[in-house]
């Protein structure tokens, strides 16, 4: 995990990545879902922003690119 660093702003911002020796500039980057063989669930998301699932999911706007993986 990387930590936040500021304040969210609109779509935007940054982590804390020092700690992580193989990060690059144009690495992706999982907020929620599946990565490997690692899943960070929603729901974690959610807890760690105080807010519900469901809420975190519907308040990101589609200025933010989706991808959307098969099963």
């Amino acid at each position: 995990y990387a930590p936040i660093l500021g304040r969210i702003c609109m779509d935007q911002f940054m982590v804390d990545v020092s700690h992580i020796k193989e990060a690059a500039i144009g690495d992706t980057v999982t907020i929620f879902g599946k990565d490997g063989e690692k899943n960070i669930p929603v729901e974690e998301i959610a807890e760690k922003s105080h807010s519900f699932n469901y809420e975190f999911v519907c308040s990101i706007t589609n200025r933010v690119p989706r991808k959307y993986l098969g099963e």
